[in-house]
Protein backbone atom coordinates (compact mmCIF):
# COMPACT_ATOMS: atom_id res chain seq x y z
CA UNK A 1 0.00 0.00 0.00
CA UNK A 2 1.59 3.29 -1.02
CA UNK A 3 1.77 6.04 1.53
CA UNK A 4 -0.26 9.70 0.87
CA UNK A 5 2.17 12.27 -0.86
CA UNK A 6 1.82 15.53 1.11
CA UNK A 7 -0.06 17.98 -1.27
CA UNK A 8 2.38 20.96 -1.34
CA UNK A 9 1.49 24.04 0.70
CA UNK A 10 1.04 27.77 -1.03
CA UNK A 11 1.18 31.38 0.46
CA UNK A 12 -2.24 32.51 -1.34
CA UNK A 13 -1.24 35.85 -1.64
CA UNK A 14 -4.16 37.18 -3.41
CA UNK A 15 -5.86 36.50 -0.01
CA UNK A 16 -3.87 38.23 1.80
CA UNK A 17 -3.96 41.37 -0.01
CA UNK A 18 -7.32 41.39 -0.37
CA UNK A 19 -7.72 40.94 3.48
CA UNK A 20 -4.98 43.95 3.90
CA UNK A 21 -6.92 46.09 1.61
CA UNK A 22 -10.48 45.24 3.23
CA UNK A 23 -10.05 45.53 6.67
CA UNK A 24 -6.93 48.42 6.60
CA UNK A 25 -5.82 49.83 3.69
CA UNK A 26 -9.61 50.96 2.40
CA UNK A 27 -11.05 51.54 6.10
CA UNK A 28 -8.27 53.97 6.37
CA UNK A 29 -8.26 56.14 2.70
CA UNK A 30 -12.18 55.92 3.62
CA UNK A 31 -14.61 59.23 3.88
CA UNK A 32 -14.88 58.20 7.40
CA UNK A 33 -11.02 57.57 8.29
CA UNK A 34 -9.69 60.16 6.23
CA UNK A 35 -10.66 63.29 9.03
CA UNK A 36 -8.38 61.19 11.59
CA UNK A 37 -5.71 60.32 8.97
CA UNK A 38 -5.17 64.25 8.20
CA UNK A 39 -5.45 65.27 12.16
CA UNK A 40 -2.90 63.08 12.79
CA UNK A 41 -0.55 63.66 10.08
CA UNK A 42 -1.17 67.96 10.94
CA UNK A 43 -0.54 66.97 14.77
CA UNK A 44 2.67 64.95 13.48
CA UNK A 45 3.90 68.12 11.31
CA UNK A 46 3.27 70.76 13.81
CA UNK A 47 5.35 68.19 16.21
CA UNK A 48 8.16 68.14 13.30
CA UNK A 49 8.09 72.49 13.48
CA UNK A 50 8.16 72.53 17.11
CA UNK A 51 11.36 70.07 17.54
CA UNK A 52 12.48 72.34 14.94
CA UNK A 53 12.06 75.40 16.10
CA UNK A 54 13.63 74.87 19.06
CA UNK A 55 16.35 72.85 17.86
CA UNK A 56 17.00 76.60 16.31
CA UNK A 57 16.57 78.73 19.30
CA UNK A 58 18.38 75.89 21.51
CA UNK A 59 21.71 76.12 19.18
CA UNK A 60 21.83 79.93 18.61
CA UNK A 61 21.76 79.98 22.57
CA UNK A 62 24.57 77.95 22.88
CA UNK A 63 26.56 80.16 20.35
CA UNK A 64 25.78 82.64 22.31
CA UNK A 65 27.20 81.37 25.33
CA UNK A 66 30.08 80.48 23.89
CA UNK A 67 31.02 83.83 22.26
CA UNK A 68 30.48 84.94 25.97
CA UNK A 69 32.93 82.97 27.43
CA UNK A 70 35.48 83.01 25.18
CA UNK A 71 34.94 87.18 25.51
CA UNK A 72 35.00 86.86 29.38
CA UNK A 73 38.39 84.02 28.54
CA UNK A 74 39.87 86.60 26.30
CA UNK A 75 39.66 89.24 28.86
CA UNK A 76 41.23 87.58 32.11
CA UNK A 77 43.66 86.68 29.30
CA UNK A 78 44.61 90.01 29.07
CA UNK A 79 47.11 91.29 32.03
CA UNK A 80 46.04 94.22 34.02
CA UNK A 81 48.99 96.75 34.62
CA UNK A 82 48.96 97.85 38.10
CA UNK A 83 51.07 101.20 36.74
CA UNK A 84 49.34 104.75 36.67
CA UNK A 85 48.74 105.66 32.81
CA UNK A 86 50.44 108.88 31.65
CA UNK A 87 47.77 111.64 32.36
CA UNK A 88 46.06 109.78 35.33
CA UNK A 89 45.41 111.29 38.34
CA UNK A 90 44.06 110.52 42.30
CA UNK A 91 40.43 111.16 42.45
CA UNK A 92 37.99 112.89 44.82
CA UNK A 93 35.95 109.31 44.33
CA UNK A 94 39.11 107.72 45.80
CA UNK A 95 38.40 108.40 49.66
CA UNK A 96 41.00 108.74 52.35
CA UNK A 97 42.59 105.33 52.59
CA UNK A 98 42.16 103.94 49.28
CA UNK A 99 44.85 103.34 46.89
CA UNK A 100 45.43 104.61 43.19
CA UNK A 101 47.35 101.21 41.57
CA UNK A 102 49.92 100.11 43.48
CA UNK A 103 50.82 103.85 44.66
CA UNK A 104 49.06 105.57 47.96
CA UNK A 105 47.48 108.67 47.25
CA UNK A 106 49.80 111.71 47.96
CA UNK A 107 49.08 112.94 51.62
CA UNK A 108 47.29 116.24 51.71
CA UNK A 109 45.82 116.29 55.43
CA UNK A 110 43.96 119.47 54.46
CA UNK A 111 42.79 118.00 51.47
CA UNK A 112 41.92 114.45 53.23
CA UNK A 113 40.29 116.20 56.17
CA UNK A 114 38.06 118.22 53.32
CA UNK A 115 37.21 115.58 51.34
CA UNK A 116 36.41 113.10 54.08
CA UNK A 117 33.40 115.22 54.47
CA UNK A 118 32.06 113.17 51.50
CA UNK A 119 31.92 110.18 54.30
CA UNK A 120 28.87 111.94 56.02
CA UNK A 121 25.36 110.81 55.21
CA UNK A 122 24.67 114.78 56.29
CA UNK A 123 24.48 117.32 53.63
CA UNK A 124 25.87 120.12 56.24
CA UNK A 125 28.95 118.23 56.40
CA UNK A 126 29.00 118.21 52.04
CA UNK A 127 28.43 121.94 52.43
CA UNK A 128 31.04 122.59 54.74
CA UNK A 129 33.54 120.58 52.56
CA UNK A 130 33.11 122.74 49.93
CA UNK A 131 33.28 125.74 52.00
CA UNK A 132 36.50 124.38 53.64
CA UNK A 133 38.06 123.74 50.06
CA UNK A 134 37.13 127.19 48.82
CA UNK A 135 38.60 128.45 52.08
CA UNK A 136 42.07 126.14 51.70
CA UNK A 137 42.01 127.59 47.58
CA UNK A 138 41.96 131.06 48.63
CA UNK A 139 45.01 130.42 51.24
CA UNK A 140 47.25 129.07 48.43
CA UNK A 141 46.48 131.89 46.13
CA UNK A 142 47.59 134.25 48.80
CA UNK A 143 50.91 131.62 49.15
CA UNK A 144 51.22 131.50 45.36
CA UNK A 145 50.79 135.28 45.01
CA UNK A 146 47.29 135.57 43.14
CA UNK A 147 46.20 138.96 45.07
CA UNK A 148 42.49 140.06 45.64
CA UNK A 149 40.73 141.62 48.12
CA UNK A 150 38.18 138.54 47.69
CA UNK A 151 38.37 135.02 45.80
CA UNK A 152 36.25 136.27 42.91
CA UNK A 153 38.78 139.21 42.75
CA UNK A 154 41.80 136.52 42.63
CA UNK A 155 40.01 134.60 40.03
CA UNK A 156 39.04 137.56 37.94
CA UNK A 157 43.05 138.89 37.59
CA UNK A 158 44.02 135.16 37.00
CA UNK A 159 44.38 133.94 33.37
CA UNK A 160 44.55 130.07 31.77
CA UNK A 161 47.87 129.90 31.46
CA UNK A 162 48.40 130.84 35.39
CA UNK A 163 45.78 128.14 36.22
CA UNK A 164 44.55 126.04 33.63
CA UNK A 165 41.64 124.99 35.87
CA UNK A 166 40.19 128.35 36.21
CA UNK A 167 37.03 127.64 34.95
CA UNK A 168 36.47 125.04 37.18
CA UNK A 169 37.44 127.10 40.56
CA UNK A 170 35.28 129.91 39.20
CA UNK A 171 32.27 126.58 38.86
CA UNK A 172 33.16 125.60 42.14
CA UNK A 173 33.35 129.10 43.68
CA UNK A 174 29.92 130.36 42.37
CA UNK A 175 28.12 126.74 44.51
CA UNK A 176 30.58 127.94 47.44
CA UNK A 177 28.78 131.42 47.71
CA UNK A 178 25.24 129.80 46.52
CA UNK A 179 25.88 127.57 50.14
CA UNK A 180 26.96 130.67 51.70
CA UNK A 181 24.37 133.17 50.59
CA UNK A 182 21.33 130.29 50.76
CA UNK A 183 22.66 127.94 53.63
CA UNK A 184 20.04 124.70 54.47
CA UNK A 185 18.01 126.23 51.92
CA UNK A 186 20.31 125.12 48.97
CA UNK A 187 19.50 121.35 48.30
CA UNK A 188 22.77 119.77 47.40
CA UNK A 189 23.12 116.20 46.71
CA UNK A 190 26.21 113.97 47.47
CA UNK A 191 26.80 113.52 43.61
CA UNK A 192 26.73 117.34 43.38
CA UNK A 193 28.66 117.59 45.98
CA UNK A 194 31.38 115.11 44.64
CA UNK A 195 31.52 116.35 41.63
CA UNK A 196 32.11 120.01 43.18
CA UNK A 197 34.63 118.85 45.40
CA UNK A 198 36.35 117.32 42.38
CA UNK A 199 36.62 120.94 40.81
CA UNK A 200 39.03 122.09 43.90
CA UNK A 201 40.67 118.81 43.70
CA UNK A 202 41.89 119.55 39.93
CA UNK A 203 42.80 122.97 40.87
CA UNK A 204 44.74 121.81 44.07
CA UNK A 205 46.14 119.68 41.43
CA UNK A 206 47.40 122.24 38.93
CA UNK A 207 48.85 124.07 42.09
CA UNK A 208 50.61 121.68 43.00
CA UNK A 209 49.35 120.69 46.29
CA UNK A 210 48.52 116.69 45.61
CA UNK A 211 49.77 114.79 42.66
Amino acid sequence: MQGSVPQPVFLNVEFIFSWLWGNIIAPIFSARFLPILEFLVSILIIAGITVILYSLVRLYEIKQEDKKKATKEKSEAIPVSTKPQPGASTSVFDLPGATSGSQAIPRNETWENIRSKLLSDSPSDWRLGIIEADIYMDRQFDAKGFFGDTVGDKLKNLTPEKLPSLQLAWEGHKVRNRIAHDGADFALTMPEARRVLSYYEIVFRDLGLIE
